[in-house]
């Protein structure tokens, strides 16, 4: 017998000691059960036990057959069949008398007392707790009805159309004329799969009578030949057992004959019952999660705070710092992107209102992306109307496509050029 590995024949640790846990296989026997016997072959207590035989022992606790049989009840049915097989049965007691003495040894270590272990615990049941208690509310959940699956199914038939499709037969052969001449003969009475046995070139289905299979007209592959357009254009203008002319391909030329025609049709809703059923199943249990997580949002009265995650992401760096940053990026795009950085993180603070401004400074001055620009400037001043650069902002955007003006041109407190001043380069 195939021996049973040892990932296949044991259950997960967390699986066994969940169940050890819940108290299966942990009960400490009779009182009058002799512990002499952990030495024989076969454990005789005094008194019969409805738990079966002990056919392990591990310090004080004895592992009974209810125990193993339990652990095997939970496996997948075809790992089952395997473990009451004596090696895979013998397999898995062995890795629950392993598990059995690392949790005694942790015991002995007061790995119970262990911080990191309380943590890990106390996690552990935490989740169980809210896992169990949200499979619980979920089975309460409503299941999809009759009519909801024939409403869902009657607006989405072109969902489960089967189009149309041919069964086709070919005889390839090298030339248009050899074609010709086989269809001659076949008019004549000769008999098609007689003359695809002797004349076909595609040896592997000459032999069948040339059957290559079905097509459908939503694509030009046609088995046993390829990519062939023609045919399947073809076949799809004969009717049933007609042959074609002769049509041709990267193989060759073709006769083709139609077996048999099955219309475009419509899948009965017998037969996507289950597949509507899952589809509104997801659509309902995210409903119902979403209205289940609200209910207790408000129960709670939990809130978020937007501005606390803003302080909260915020760097240590000051906003100082983080607009010289900016300025001394290597690229445009690069200094831009500080600049709306700063502009993001520190919108209170003073030099948010020049940061801001250098966007669209950065667009129009070194990029000439001056639609771009035009669009950062009114941002801008949409949310900064009144700051001693909103006059800059609105001259941008009246010249920054124009030729650099005269000095008495520009607006008060500008470069030569209509610039910013210096500190805000």
């Amino acid at each position: 017998m195939k021996r049973v590995s040892l990932a296949a024949a044991a259950l997960p640790v967390a699986l066994l000691a969940a169940l050890l846990a819940a108290g299966c296989g942990g009960s400490k026997g009779h009182p009058d059960e002799g512990v002499s016997g952990a030495s024989s072959k076969v454990w005789h207590p005094g008194v019969p036990d409805s738990l079966g035989p002990v056919v392990a022992v591990v310090g004080s606790r004895k592992i009974r057959a209810h125990d193993i049989d339990s652990l095997i009840a939970t496996a997948p049915p075809q790992v089952q069949a395997q473990l009451h097989q004596p090696e895979g049965y013998k397999t898995l007691v062995e890795r629950v008398i392993q598990e059995e003495a690392i949790y005694q040894g942790a015991v002995r270590a007061g790995m119970e007392n262990d911080p990191a272990y309380r943590a890990a615990a106390a996690k552990a049941a935490r989740d169980a707790m809210m896992r169990m208690y949200y499979q619980r509310r979920a089975a309460g959940f409503p299941q999809p009805s009759d009519s909801a699956i024939q409403a869902y199914y009657d607006s989405h038939k072109s969902d489960f159309q089967i189009p149309a499709r041919v069964r086709v037969r070919h005889i390839q052969v090298a030339t248009k004329s050899k074609a010709a001449s086989l269809r001659s003969k076949l008019k004549g009475g000769g008999l098609w799969d007689a003359l695809a046995r002797h004349n076909s070139t595609d040896k592997v289905t000459a032999k069948n009578g040339g059957i290559l299979g079905f097509i459908t007209p939503e694509t030009s592959y046609v088995p046993g030949v390829g990519n062939a357009p023609n045919i399947v254009k073809v076949a799809f203008e004969l009717k049933e057992g007609q042959t074609s002319q002769p049509v041709e391909s990267d193989k060759g030329w073709h006769l083709i004959r139609i077996d048999q025609i099955e219309p475009a049709k419509v899948q009965p809703i017998e037969q996507v019952r289950m597949n509507i059923q899952g589809t509104l199943l997801q659509d309902i249990e995210q409903a119902s999660t979403k209205a289940f997580i609200d209910s207790l949002k408000t129960a709670t009265g939990a809130i978020l705070f937007e501005d606390s995650i803003a302080v909260a992401l915020r760097p240590d760096e000051t906003a100082q710092d983080a607009f010289k940053k900016a300025q001394a990026a290597a690229t445009p795009v690069d200094r831009i992107e500080g600049y709306r950085r700063v502009a993001n993180l520190w919108p209170d603070d003073p030099i948010a209102v020049q940061a801001a401004f250098m966007v669209g400074f950065t667009y129009a001055e070194e990029l000439e992306q001056y639609d771009r620009a035009r669009a950062e400037f009114q941002s801008f001043l949409a949310k900064y109307p009144d700051s001693e650069l909103a006059k800059s902002a609105r001259w941008m955007m009246e010249n920054m496509d124009k030729p650099a003006p005269d000095l008495k041109d520009a607006p008060e407190g500008t470069g030569s050029t209509g610039t910013p001043p210096d500190s805000t380069r």
